[in-house]
């Protein structure tokens, strides 16, 4: 069977590194697979006889199924979400493909829950244990010899929770603490630049007005080759990120790769793999994202139009547990060398080759007309939650860019996702095949 991948493969963000590993590994199945990147499909005649599907790597309202089936005998879409349920938008576009492929468990039940009525097929995402692994050499950070170093790699922006994170390392450590803060980040736009960051975090330090003298933070903002940001993570004692949803949360995978624990919070896609002896996991309550928007800590790009939706629900970490895992983890050096140990040898079971076959098993069936998958649970063992209300009106809606688009479906940055490189056109052509290439 062809496939034509259609994804943000040029894209240095998690959603592009995704949409390129998918292709090749699709490749490394049989399949004749030609990807190309850019939002749509257009109507128009079929170009060759045979089977031919099309898979979707973009958000689903940017492209209308119907035109697409002039040229494919089937039109798939592969997408992530990170909150309980899909904006409502969405959910007349995504019935009107032939099937949806998702990476993890939340995401099928945050799609049923939402309304989607096609079959729902899971492919969990893979991680390249090759590129991310514990001999890779550290990146060397500014006044982190001999620490304890906390890293976290996200985009700027309030889903990720960087005010949770700022000020629990704040108040939990002084300056009498061997340890370091390491956040590498971007903005989204040109407007958010390093220096726009960096005077929102000094800000939100001062309103804290905490009395003693806080533990260092080196903030990173500037673009990094591959090989640095692999370095990152083997020059860190553990991953922090108390993010308030994930489709997936590849910089958790990458961490565990490294063989690096990860402190995160208990709730989201990430829970197909995190778990208690390879992590330091933290209790939450479910809440509507539209609640923390509005406050004064709120000091991250929003997508107030994606996530404010009445009915979503998104984790809040509990901030005193929180501070008790990251305390945790820096007074036990050993346990976090375990767990990362235990990390690593977890990831190696989710490569990329396991994901490819899980896609070709679930395009295969959308080929052969199969339904798909119940939702299930949607992330596995849980901590104790305790549930808040929703009754948080709608915010207005609000147009965005493209590349704020993609914020909700798993990218990073419009320019570079923190904690992957843009790959060069010379990478993505040679050897993985995945442009125009054929069944062996």
């Amino acid at each position: 069977m062809a496939i034509d991948w259609r994804g943000p493969i040029g894209r240095g963000s998690g959603l592009g590194s995704a949409s390129r590993e998918y292709a090749r590994a699709l490749r490394r199945q049989g399949f004749r697979v030609e990807a190309r990147d850019g939002m749509g499909v257009y109507g128009g005649r079929r170009k060759s006889t045979g089977r031919r599907m099309l898979v979707y790597h973009y958000p689903p309202h940017t492209m209308n199924p119907a035109a697409a089936r002039a040229q494919y005998d089937k039109v798939v879409l592969n997408t992530v979400w990170e909150t309980t349920r899909i904006p409502v938008r969405w959910r007349s576009s995504i019935n009107r493909y032939d099937a949806v492929v998702v990476p993890s468990r939340h995401n099928l039940k945050a799609m049923r829950d939402s309304g989607v009525k096609v079959p729902l097929h899971l492919a969990p995402h893979g991680v390249d244990t090759a590129a991310f692994r514990p001999s890779n050499p550290p990146f060397p950070i500014p006044g982190g010899q001999g620490r304890f170093v906390f890293l976290s790699v996200f985009g700027f922006q309030h889903r990720k929770n960087p005010e949770a994170l700022l000020r629990a390392y704040w108040e939990e450590f002084t300056d009498k603490d061997n340890v370091l803060l390491v956040i590498k980040t971007s903005g989204y736009g040109a407007r958010e630049s390093g220096a726009w960051i960096r005077e929102k975090i000094r800000r939100y330090r001062r309103s804290l007005r905490i009395a003693h003298r806080t533990a260092p933070i080196v903030l990173l903002t500037r673009r990094m080759s591959a090989r640095e940001l692999r370095g990152l993570y083997t020059a860190a004692s553990a991953f922090v990120l108390p993010t308030r949803g994930e489709g997936v949360g590849m910089p958790f995978m990458e961490a565990l790769a490294s063989g690096i624990p990860v402190i995160a919070t208990a709730w989201g896609g990430q829970m197909d793999f995190l778990k208690p002896s390879n992590s330091f996991l933290v209790p939450y309550s479910l809440k509507s994202p539209a609640a923390s928007m509005g406050k004064p800590s709120a000091i991250s790009h929003t997508f107030r139009s994606l996530f404010a939706e009445k009915g979503q629900l998104w984790a809040e970490a509990d901030a005193s547990k929180l501070k008790e895992q990251m305390r945790k983890a820096s007074s036990n050096p050993a346990l976090c060398r375990e767990k990362g140990a235990k990390g690593r040898r977890d990831m190696i079971g989710m490569s990329w080759r396991k994901a490819g076959e899980a896609l070709a098993k679930a395009l295969e069936a959308v080929r052969s007309g199969k339904k798909g998958q119940p939702a299930g649970a949607s992330s596995g063992k849980r901590l104790p939650v305790r549930a808040s209300g929703t009754k948080s009106g709608a915010s207005r809606q609000t147009p965005q860019r493209a590349s704020a688009r993609l914020a909700g479906t798993g990218a990073a940055s419009s320019r570079q996702a923190p904690g992957r490189a843009v790959p060069s056109r010379r990478e993505m052509l040679a050897p993985q095949g995945v442009w125009r290439a054929k069944k062996p």
